[in-house]
């Protein structure tokens, strides 16, 4: 947990939030925050209240199999209410599978679309903010 010295994505200075310590550890080195034993400050936004908190959970890339157009990631930290964001991140595209059509969301996964079935392995970059 963190008290944040300034304000951080429209949460208030003073606001004992608790987040990723990737994203903690950040804050504090930058000096927008200072290393807090908490508890958290009642109401305020942590990395799991949903789409307005807008702090990346799952970042990473996968691989399209040949003959399917989609590629399921799984993680707990991934809600119906996420933003998901992908991309083809390969330096040759596959002939068919040219880009990612849609990246969307449920419990417990994320669902990434390309436009066609992949003549080979497609190397897909993705990040998830929920």
């Amino acid at each position: 947990m963190i008290l944040l010295n300034r304000s951080y994505y429209g949460i208030p200075a003073g606001t004992i939030v608790e987040f990723p310590v990737e994203l903690e550890t950040a804050l504090i080195a930058q000096g927008l925050a200072s290393s807090s034993a908490g508890p958290v400050t009642p109401g305020a936004q942590t990395r799991s209240d949903g789409p307005n908190t807008l702090i990346p959970v799952l970042v990473g890339t996968g691989s399209v199999a040949i003959g399917a157009s989609t590629l399921v990631v799984n993680n707990a930290n991934i809600t119906a209410n996420s933003k998901c964001f992908a991309i083809v991140s390969q330096a040759a595209a596959d002939a068919t599978a040219l880009r990612v059509e849609r990246a969307s969301a449920a419990a417990g996964a994320m669902t990434i679309t390309v436009t066609a079935a992949a003549t080979a392995a497609t190397e897909v970059s993705y990040f998830v903010f929920a």
